[in-house]
């Protein structure tokens, strides 16, 4: 009773006296009371029915305060994956660590097809390419490609030498819809990828129904007749062949005669093609509207008339190769609908040769590693009216030249 009447004596005062009261108060012998309590607790302290009320207070606190917290790492897993998608992969395993939601998505990451959708192995270094190949080729089909090609090498060589590059086709899991673009390419000159005729393939025959765009650039180790296999994806619109020797007329013949879309095609610094393949384009591309046979300097440009037949076509590009003027009056004649040329390299061509291009309704036009006079460009670029872009060696390009080229754009 003695406590008791202590305890309210301390409630009672005023709270003035409450902060000039000691913060450590001895209530008797055996009670201390340290850190007077605020009125908040004074007023639930005198009413014995208050301790029931504020403990459901304090429930109810502490579940609208976790729903405020859900509302952020509980977000739609495909927004997440969105978020992701603008990270590389291990800033994505440092947001696994926010919350056990986001560890989730990370760990669904590996498993998703959106998120690698756009997949390029120069994104990733060696122990992440090992670690998504080997938690992802199981489940999803084009990296279970990525890992056969490189199956065989070393991973830290093929980053070194190689890069690659996929893209999924919006029906992906779909049987004959895996792949809508494909590009293997060598990161330095003069050096080549492995890549074999049973990997291109595999590849063809899993996405013939899909696959729109292929680059194969120094896959020396590839023959001819692997080659034809692309011809199975009759949805092609680009085909990019570079630097390969066993390609032949009569593979490109196989192919073209069966992708009938395509709109693209480049043929460089292929040395089995012959002068056949300007009839070969010809019959089968009709839809063309981009050609690009530089750095083939065994074909001759003089009998290259059989490409009149593609009324689509636009750009034309025989860079590095042998372009007499002769070469130029048959291409003038026959493709008077291009609005797109490229000459770079072309060491024959001279003012009588640039008289030739005129009569063309060029837009863009590359001169670039051609010995010409600054007073010939000038000449040129005047009467040619319709010329936007124009591509010459800097020592070529004056301020008279620069001022027409800004007046036209």
């Amino acid at each position: 009773m003695k406590k008791q009447t202590q305890l309210t004596k301390f409630f009672s005062k005023k709270p003035k006296e409450q902060q000039q009261s000691p913060l450590r108060t001895k209530l008797n012998d055996y009670l201390f009371f340290c850190t007077p309590p605020t009125q908040e607790i004074q007023t639930k302290t005198q009413n014995p029915n208050t301790k029931k009320k504020f403990s459901n207070n304090l429930d109810n606190w502490i579940r609208k305060s976790t729903l405020q917290q859900k509302k952020w790492p509980f977000l739609p897993k495909n927004l997440i994956y969105q978020i992701y998608k603008f990270l590389l992969l291990r800033e994505c395993a440092t947001c696994s660590q926010v919350c056990k939601f986001w560890m989730i998505c990370y760990n669904d990451i590996y498993f998703s097809y959106s998120f690698f959708r756009e997949f390029e192995t120069s994104q990733f270094n060696e122990k992440e390419l090992a670690t998504v190949l080997k938690r992802s080729s199981k489940e999803l089909k084009h990296i279970k490609k990525v890992q056969d090609i490189i199956k065989g090498q070393k991973i830290s060589s093929f980053l070194e030498k190689t890069e690659l590059r996929t893209m999924l086709s919006d029906n992906s899991q779909q049987q004959g819809s895996l792949l809508e673009l494909f590009n293997l390419e060598p990161k330095q000159q003069y050096t080549s990828v492995f890549l074999t005729d049973k990997d291109l393939s595999s590849i063809c025959t899993e996405s013939y129904k899909s696959l729109q765009y292929i680059q194969l650039i120094s896959c020396q180790f590839m023959t001819g007749k692997g080659f034809e296999v692309i011809g199975k994806c009759v949805q092609l619109t680009l085909i990019n062949i570079q630097n390969n020797s066993n390609l032949k007329d009569e593979n490109i013949k196989i192919i073209l005669e069966q992708v009938q879309e395509l709109k693209t095609l480049m043929l460089l610094k292929c040395d089995g093609l012959t002068t056949n393949i300007f009839e070969t384009i010809g019959n089968n591309c009709k839809k063309l509207e981009r050609l690009d046979i530089g750095c083939n300097p065994q074909l001759d440009l003089t009998k290259c008339n059989p490409l009149k037949q593609i009324k689509t076509l636009q750009s034309f590009s025989i860079k590095a190769n042998f372009v007499s003027n002769e070469a130029l009056e048959v291409i003038t004649t026959n493709l008077y609908k291009l609005h797109s040329l490229n000459l770079e390299g072309c060491q024959e061509i001279n003012t009588y040769s640039l008289l030739q291009i005129q009569k063309l309704n060029l837009q863009r036009i590359n001169l670039k590693k051609i010995q010409l006079k600054e007073e010939d460009i000038y000449n040129f670029i005047i009467k040619a009216m319709s010329i936007k872009l124009l591509l010459v060696n800097n020592n070529l390009l004056s301020t008279r030249v620069e001022k027409i080229i800004h007046s036209r754009q």
